[in-house]
Order: C-alpha cells, then sequence, then structure tokens
C-alpha cells in the first residue's frame, strides 16, 4: 500500500514538472516572437509618425501583447513622454497601418493637411514609390 502512494505521488510529481516546463518553454518563445514583432514594426510606426505628424522625435515602443482577440497590439510613447502613448494593432499581414495615440498627440503634433484624412503606412509607401 505504501509503496502504490509512492509511486501515484511521484507520477503525479513527474506530470506537474514536465508541464511547468512547458509552460516556461512557450512563454519564453511567444516573448521572443513579441520582440522579433517590435523590431519588424518600429519602421513602419516610423514612417507613419514622421509623415503625418510634426515633432515626433523619439519612438519608444515598450511591449507588444495579444489581446483576448488573438490582435497583437504594440504599446509605447512619445518624445520620452509617457503621457503621450501609442497603441499599434497589427490586423493584418502588411502590419501596422494606423497608431492610435493619446489625444494630446494629434492636438500638438499633426500636421494641418492631415487632420481630416491620416495616411494610412500602406497609403505613405505606395505614395512613395510613385515618386521615385
Amino acid at each position: 500500500m505504501k509503496k502504490n502512494i509512492i509511486i501515484i505521488f511521484s507520477t503525479i510529481m513527474i506530470i506537474i514538472l514536465c508541464l511547468s516546463g512547458g509552460y516556461f518553454i512557450v512563454k519564453k518563445q511567444e516573448e521572443q516572437n513579441m520582440k522579433e514583432i517590435l523590431a519588424e514594426q518600429k519602421p513602419r510606426i516610423e514612417t507613419f509618425f514622421n509623415y503625418n505628424y510634426n515633432g515626433i522625435n523619439k519612438i519608444t515602443l515598450t511591449n507588444a501583447k495579444k489581446n483576448p482577440t488573438g490582435v497583437v497590439h504594440i504599446k509605447g510613447y512619445l518624445n520620452d513622454n509617457e503621457d503621450l502613448w501609442i497603441d499599434a494593432g497589427l490586423y493584418n499581414k502588411n502590419g501596422v497601418e494606423i497608431v492610435n495615440s493619446a489625444k494630446e498627440v494629434d492636438e500638438n503634433f499633426l500636421k494641418p493637411e492631415y487632420e481630416e484624412n491620416i495616411k494610412t503606412v500602406s497609403e505613405i509607401e505606395k505614395e512613395e514609390n510613385a515618386n521615385k
């Protein structure tokens, strides 16, 4: 009887160790994927702000996470001011198209000609390619 309890307890402990080890491996891989997404998408975010806004001197990306619907959101802030937050969603295979931001960003930095119609990154790239 005592031998059976030891075998059952040992089996349960092995299962718990395997599951927790797998969890940490998956979390580490997901963290690496999010770092890669930040590096890949930063140029698109910079293109968006350089084209549509004036006075954006620095873009700091802080993290990338999947929301409950599976959409990756990149968060960060502008000009070393965390109150000037940004949030860019990856809704399709092209990557970031438009970046949501704090109200103060539009009020203080948006170029007047884009007040009614901000251009997406794809529109900017298309326009730049047409001008080459």
